[in-house]
């Protein structure tokens, strides 16, 4: 189970970094904070669903995330790229105990990769 855990792990690494440099021409999907002092809206939903995350309300924070890629606006995507990062590294037992699993990160990545028309890069992800 381990092993195929950090096989999923590296498979949805790879997508999303895959996506950033395809998208924004980033070498990692690890969100970046525009200015430190001056948050734009995109760094505040990072934030807002990192805390949530991190409080274990995932699934939550993952409902808000879609909400917010619905609207579409500038930099929601690239927070849904770090969002993924961030859960991908994530202790299994984290996610386990908060509801949530290492398939449910793959399947958020692979939505990601669609909602762009990339879904290509999730073949073999299954």
């Amino acid at each position: 189970m381990a092993y195929e855990n950090d096989f999923i792990m590296r498979q949805v690494r790879d997508m999303t970094r895959m996506l950033a440099k395809i998208l924004f021409g980033k070498n990692t999907a690890t969100y970046e904070y525009q200015q430190e002092d001056n948050y734009t809206a995109a760094d505040s939903l990072y934030a807002r669903l990192i805390a949530m995350v991190d409080a274990g309300k995932i699934n939550e924070a993952e409902n808000r995330l879609y909400e917010e890629l619905d609207r579409d606006e500038e930099g929601t995507f690239e927070v849904a790229l770090g969002f993924y990062d961030y859960l991908n590294e994530l202790p299994e037992e984290f996610l386990e105990t908060h509801d949530y699993s290492r398939d449910e990160v793959k399947e958020g990545a692979q939505s990601l990769a669609d909602r762009k028309g990339m879904g290509v890069l999730g073949e073999g992800l299954d």
